[in-house]
């Protein structure tokens, strides 16, 4: 190889390897600006991040402040700001939002956003209880009384001997006597208790069965008397009798179809409204005074011996009574959930009542103020009723509830949605 050959060979070597060297310098300092940037962002990112969790944490220690919080770092550990801020977005809703400043220097930012939405309120049924009473007044739970289902009061509930309570019982305040298991305090907890639990507040109105009764539903104006019959072996297609008055021999004013496609479930009286009878369907019946309970009011199919899909709510402004007559001096049952708004779920005369049986309710009973159904002395019952109340479980399913029968409101601020921001990285 000549001179000439040697050297262009030199030259070309050179060049080549300094097109080389270039491109990984080149390829470095792209690796280095990658580096950077993801550095960046992923700074910018961390920064809405930890927003959104400081002004969380605060929320949860005064759910009642909206007041934004803000957040400078200096550098020594870490550098940018965050601004995290609270807001209703509608009536039951609120959001957290935080957003991040991020130098980048030469005047540049980035910003990252990171939202947490929240239900301010959850409506539940009231039928999730089998027992609930805002007050229990003078009421005692005595000897031979029986309850399986949740128990609640946001008052205190009075015992007088060994009552038993199937599942959790619950109060706002706590028992009287105040020690379980001292004194009279006999009572018998199968799944415990716990006291100084927040109260649920009741409605203040019925005006969800109010509306469905003129919208798609039956209203009456005056006192009416309702019996109920279950139609055929075939399910879902009773009926009710609407009669005009307070007694069962009063003239048919109406029948209503249970499986009406067009009948709603809501039947309301403006007065009271009496009631008896066979239920094969799903009913609420409602009054803007009190119902009364004539007779035996009864599924067509028992769910606690079969599969059965009848349901229904008695729901009175005030009072639910369970009148003092022949039908009911020998044992009462009643297949309902039980809704009183301003008064009480109790039996006629209960002070005066010779001893009258047991009253079985199978379903919810929940009452503004407890109601008495008999008088003890002791723990003996004098007159009137001792109870069984039994729950029925299919109304631990929130979605099985009478047509339209009232809810309540409670504060969970739960988060429902939780959005950031995210850059996807464009390499070069």
């Amino acid at each position: 190889m000549g001179g000439r050959a040697a050297l262009i060979l030199v030259l070309g070597v050179s060049f080549i390897l300094g097109y080389i060297s270039r491109n990984i310098n080149t390829v470095a300092t792209k690796a280095v600006s990658n580096m950077s940037m993801y550095n960046s962002m992923t700074a910018s990112h961390d920064l809405a991040l930890a927003g959104a969790n400081a002004r969380l944490a605060k929320f949860y220690q005064d759910t009642s402040s909206l007041a934004s919080m803000s957040q400078t770092f200096d550098g020594t550990v870490y550098t940018g700001s965050f601004v995290a801020s609270m807001e209703a977005i509608s009536g039951n809703r609120l959001r957290l939002r935080s957003v991040s400043t991020y130098p980048m220097g030469g005047g540049a930012s980035l910003h990252d956003t990171v939202e947490v939405f929240f239900d301010r309120n959850k409506k539940n049924s009231f039928t999730l209880f089998a027992w609930m009473t805002d007050f229990e007044g003078n009421v005692f739970w005595v000897n031979s009384d029986t309850v399986w289902g949740r128990v609640h009061s946001n008052g205190n509930l009075h015992i007088n001997g060994s009552p038993v309570f199937m599942q959790k019982a619950t109060t706002a305040k706590g028992f009287d006597p105040p020690k379980v298991g001292k004194g009279t305090n006999k009572a018998i907890f199968k799944d415990g208790y716990e006291t100084g639990i927040a109260p649920i507040n009741f409605p203040s109105d019925i005006s969800e069965i109010l509306t469905a009764s003129v919208s798609g539903g039956r209203k009456y104006i005056g006192d009416i008397y309702v019996t109920l019959v279950p139609g055929t072996s075939a399910n879902n297609d009773g009926k009710a009798y609407i009669r005009s008055g307070n007694t069962a021999a009063g003239a048919i004013i109406d029948s209503v179809n249970l499986s009406d496609a067009s009948f709603n479930g809501a039947i309301l009286a403006t007065g009271k409204l009496n009631v008896e009878g066979t239920v094969d369907g799903k009913l609420t019946l409602a009054s803007q005074t009190n119902v009364v309970v004539q007779n035996d009011v009864l599924y067509e199919r028992n769910p606690m011996f079969t599969t059965s899909d009848d349901i229904l709510g008695l729901v009175a402004e005030q009072n639910v009574i369970v009148a003092d007559n022949t039908a009911n001096r020998t044992n009462c049952e009643i297949h309902a959930s039980i809704f009183t708004r301003t008064g009480s779920f109790t039996a006629q005369n209960y002070n005066s009542l010779p001893l009258t049986g047991q009253l079985r309710v199978l379903g919810s009973i929940v009452q503004k103020e407890r109601g008495a159904v008999g008088t003890f002395s002791g723990s003996t019952l004098n007159h009137g009723f001792s109870k069984r109340y039994r729950y029925d479980t299919r109304l631990a399913d929130q979605t099985f509830r009478p047509p339209f029968y009232p809810g309540y409101y409670v504060r969970t601020y739960a988060i429902t949605n939780w959005w950031e921001s995210y850059r996807v990285m464009d390499f070069e």
